[in-house]
């Protein structure tokens, strides 16, 4: 009887051990790099379609990029190109929880698409003007909001031997076609050449064209029945132990 309960302890081990990595196109670690162009203002992003040879575009409210050295689940799309949807403080404000489904697509196939779902506060030192900062998280009362009472901006301006660079980070959700998701970060990266801090925040007051490169990193999400197999898996061992004890 202890043999029979020795391994049907060592069947469950199993199962609770390698049942989250079958079943799942989403590759846990999966990074997708982008990069494009896009107008900068202080309340709003928008992207542009400019990518070469890329069909797609123009798509009203929507720019294009194009995806370079990815990993796991976005590495199907190295050397192709995608649609991303414009945002603005008024929709997606700042610091809050929203939902904007198929942010980002793919025009090679659907498998993935992402939905954004939290734009970050900066977290530098924050100033209305940046003047005399190195490293600047911009202040504007255009972006107050009940999530957002001081009006910080999602930029971290922080100026390096080139310039100055603009960076935002954000979250949200990868959906596969199976119906299968995962969590996703991203940082947004775009380099004003020359420009100290207090000169980027008055360009971008009126809106300036801006080159830009994104990297995000997705976390798999356990499917429901793996999670199940794992809860029930964990009841068995349970049950064995206190057999075993009485």
């Amino acid at each position: 009887m202890v043999k029979v309960k020795i391994a049907f302890f060592s069947l469950v081990c199993g199962a609770i051990l390698f049942t989250p990595c079958y079943g799942s196109p989403i590759t846990n670690g999966s990074q997708l790099n982008i990069g494009g162009d896009a107008i900068v203002g202080a309340t709003f992003l928008n992207w542009t379609c400019d990518q070469p040879t890329d069909a797609v575009c123009p798509v009203a409210n929507h720019g294009d990029f194009a995806v370079t050295s990815s990993t796991g689940s976005f590495a199907q799309y190295n050397g192709t190109f995608g649609l991303i949807t414009d945002i603005n403080n008024a929709a997606q404000p700042l610091n809050a929880a929203f939902s904007l489904p198929n942010f980002m697509t793919f025009d090679l196939n659907g498998n993935e698409t992402i939905e954004l779902t939290f734009i970050n506060l900066g977290t530098d030192t924050v100033s209305s003007n940046c003047a005399g900062l190195t490293h600047c998280t911009p202040q504007n009362n255009l972006l107050i909001t009940p999530s957002n009472p001081l009006g910080l901006s999602a930029f971290d301006l922080d100026q390096n031997g080139q310039g100055t660079a603009a960076s935002f980070a954000v979250r949200g959700t990868v959906h596969d076609s199976s119906g299968a998701t995962g969590s996703i970060i991203g940082i947004y990266t775009a380099q004003f050449a020359g420009l100290t801090p207090q000169q980027v925040l008055a360009a971008v007051s009126g809106g300036a064209n801006s080159t830009y490169s994104a990297n995000f990193v997705l976390t798999a999400v356990p499917e429901p029945g793996a999670i199940a197999l794992m809860g029930a898996g964990l009841l068995l061992l349970g049950l064995i132990g206190r057999q075993t004890r009485v």
